[in-house]
């Protein structure tokens, strides 16, 4: 545990002069900021438990067991920890038991306010995913990251789109949508996505050093998987260990609905076979109280027969049969953290990686084909934070630097002829240097947080004389009121920016049969200005003296400048008899929305809503960029009705009818209409942890997890497509888990 954490956490719960029998307020106003100043802590949650003052010992549990996202902390918006209801941005937090309703990350993200899936087959390979307006088909737009390190969703292949995860590892992931997660450099105008993977300690049962967590998973929809993790974390020794593997298969995927076409009516069913493999390992070193070195190494791979576009096309080629691919992502990560005990001014964390992805392919029958996409990087980072008091304010201070050095390449052979990109082998190298400063006032009740980040980054392509460096400065001010009662005004306002890519630049020739391509290294990078603004509410027994209601509602207003579109040259003729494309900067994206949160909960039930908005359109044109969203509404219920650890929870989500702008498009003389119809779907999940039985299996460790993911088998068309779409969605699916710790 970090000492000095635990010193500040102690020192503010007894500045409130909580004893005796404190106020559910008084406790509220304990566990907020002491949540604060455990936040960066090894292990927040003990951390916290240790400074409370007694009395709030049993508040502080029953809010830990929340189900929704709105009582916990976010580290990814600031880089330190910030309750996400006092957070003057829009953010989300999900733990573990957010994300084993479905076997994939990116489903399991969809109810987020603000992240939008569908238009896929459902494949684990290939996933359509948007957060904020951006995300497959636009990835450089948004930052993905798993224990710091960015990783590619579609490597420069959107035949291919996922995460590179495996939900069955992550502890917690941080969603911060819009621009204000500033501090990571470059990509965050759709938002920022931080997972953070588990210790060893995670997959023990409560009490013991050394175990043995096993888990096995069926869904209905062809998919199964198994994991074993074996884990060491003994409390007199300096050492932790865990190892890490899984195996999961996927195969045929059958989607919403029936599909109807020239043969007649039948199931609509995406040809697919996918091994899934996970190897995890985590060492750790603890030198003595705050101060830890951590080793870890994660490989990811997907052994795949999908279609050519894993995401599009369901159906294995008459011809040539499936397309055979692999999907890889392996990151290895050295972190080491210092917080001395008592210290303020010194709790450093730095961080070294290497990591490699890629995605290979070729015909199964027929073709001569070998193509492979190939990401590496390595990279450093190291940030600082501080914590002191000037008369009655309150400081929080950190400073960091990061370098990544990225390169990319693409190999295409058919019939044993190599040909070259123009854009790659490529080389991004990126430097930056960050600050965040909170400072509270009037008792904690104002926060103002200053941040910034310089960026200096560099392209090259090799074999191209001309390279592309600038260099940005990205502001961010956020601030925070708790004007009464738990009552908090929120304000933030965020640049965002993004560099062009080497393939905007610099790709030239015949890259595909409908284009030749012009290089255009005068390309200017793509910058996002936003203004949030809301509130957010919470109160303890409002209608009950063990309820608690939380609420959070934002809007946002933005402007996304020389966004970076592929421009035709409209009559124009090749060598090759195409059209002449460029990239170009375009214009500016007008992006504006609202999303609104609102929870109750009690120790035998609880509710949650949602309801999300987002209109992005050409400023010029008021044609919607990249394409229309639909308004969506969640409505979630959780039912525990035994004091065993059982419960039954339920969710409906609403999609509305989209206001599109355009209506139609016309390809190849036909007409086709983008989606005009309003969606619904259920989902049911029952979880039961026996811990009261008397018999020794079921002291706790063992959980058992059923449900149904779309209940009525509804389909739903994602917004940005057209309403003869296949892509409906995957079909109702029955899942059933077991767990056991030992």
């Amino acid at each position: 545990m970090n000492t000095s954490a635990l010193a500040a956490a102690i020192s503010l719960a007894l500045c409130l002069g909580i004893a005796g029998n404190a106020s559910a307020d008084e406790c509220r106003t304990a566990i907020d900021r002491t949540r604060l100043a455990c936040a960066n802590d090894a292990d927040p949650q003990a951390c916290a438990r240790r400074a409370l003052p007694s009395p709030c010992g049993e508040e502080y549990e029953r809010l830990n067991a929340a189900t929704d996202e709105l009582h916990r902390i976010t580290v990814v918006g600031t880089r330190f920890g910030i309750d996400v209801l006092k957070y003057p941005g829009s953010a989300s937090v999900l733990t573990e038991q957010d994300l084993d309703d479905y076997p994939d990350i990116i489903q399991a993200l969809k109810k987020v306010p603000g992240i939008d899936t569908g238009n896929d087959g459902g494949r684990a390979i290939g996933q359509h995913f948007s957060i904020r307006g951006f995300g497959h088909g636009s990835e450089s737009r948004v930052i993905l990251m798993q224990d710091g390190v960015r990783r590619s969703a579609n490597l420069f292949a959107n035949q291919v789109s996922g995460f590179g995860m495996d939900s069955d590892l992550l502890k917690q992931v941080d969603v911060v949508r819009g621009s204000s997660g500033i501090s990571y450099g470059g990509g965050a105008i759709g938002g920022v996505i931080g997972s953070t993977t588990k210790d060893a300690a995670d997959f023990l049962a409560p009490g013991r050093d050394y175990g043995v967590a096993l888990n096995y998973r069926f869904d209905s929809n062809d998919q199964r998987q198994a994991y074993a993790a074996f884990a060491a974390a003994p409390q007199d020794r300096p050492f932790e260990a865990l190892a890490f593997v899984k195996r999961g298969k996927k195969g045929d995927l059958t989607q919403a609905g029936e599909l109807v076409d020239a043969t007649g009516r039948h199931d609509n069913v995406v040809d697919n076979e996918e091994d899934i493999d996970t190897a995890f390992v985590k060492l750790g070193w603890n030198f003595g109280e705050g101060h830890k070195l951590s080793l870890s190494h994660f490989d990811y791979a997907i052994d795949a027969r999908t279609g050519w576009n894993s995401l599009y096309h369901a159906t294995f080629g008459a011809a040539n049969g499936a397309v055979l691919g692999e999907r890889s992502q392996r990151d290895t990560v050295l972190r080491y953290t210092l917080a001395p005990a008592g210290s303020r001014w010194l709790d450093l964390t730095a961080t070294a990686y290497k990591t490699r992805g890629y995605y290979e392919r070729g015909y199964e029958r027929g073709v001569d084909l070998y193509y492979k996409n190939l990401d590496e990087r390595w990279g450093v980072s190291a940030q600082n934070l501080m914590r002191f008091v000037t008369g009655p304010v309150e400081h929080r201070l950190l400073f960091g630097l990061d370098y990544e050095h990225r390169e990319e390449d693409g190999i295409y052979i058919l019939d044993g002829v190599r040909t070259g990109f123009n854009s790659m082998p490529n080389t991004y190298r990126d430097f930056g240097a960050f600050v965040q400063h909170e400072s509270r006032w009037l008792d904690g009740r104002l926060a103002l947080q200053l941040g910034g980040r310089y960026d200096r980054f560099d392209r090259r392509v090799q074999g191209v004389a001309e390279t592309y460096d600038n260099s940005r400065f990205s502001p961010r001010l956020g601030l925070s009121y708790d004007v009464a009662g738990g009552f908090v005004l929120l304000a933030n306002y965020s640049e965002a920016f993004r560099a062009p890519t080497p393939h905007e630049t610099s790709s030239d020739g015949p890259l595909n049969i409908h284009y030749w391509y012009r290089p255009n290294p005068r390309l200017k990078s793509e910058t996002s200005k936003e203004y949030e603004a809301g509130f957010s509410w919470s109160r303890n027994a409002l209608l009950a003296a063990d309820d608690r209601v939380a609420a959070k509602a934002m809007y946002f207003n933005g402007t996304i400048s020389d966004m970076i579109q592929l421009v035709v040259d409209y009559g124009s003729v090749s060598p090759a008899k195409s059209e002449y494309v460029r990239y170009e900067n375009v214009g500016e994206v007008d992006r504006e929305g609202v999303e609104v949160e609102l929870s109750y909960d009690r120790p035998r039930w609880g509710g949650y809503f949602s309801y999300e908005s987002l209109d992005m359109k050409d400023a010029a044109s008021g044609r919607k960029t990249p394409s229309a969203f639909a308004d969506r509404a969640r409505l979630g219920l959780r039912w525990r009705p035994f004091d065993d650890d059982f419960s039954v929870s339920a969710d409906v989500s609403h999609w509305f009818e989209p206001d599109q702008n355009p209506k139609t498009l016309v390809s190849a003389g036909t007409t086709y209409w983008y989606v005009r119809d309003a969606y619904t779907q259920t989902n049911l999940q029952l979880r039961w942890r026996p811990s009261v039985s008397g018999v020794s299996f079921f002291d706790g460790s063992t959980q058992f997890l059923a449900g149904i993911n779309n209940v009525f088998d509804q389909k739903r068309l994602n917004a940005s497509g057209v309403e003869t779409s296949s892509r409906t969605g995957l079909g109702r699916n029955l899942y059933f888990s077991i767990s056991k710790q030992f």
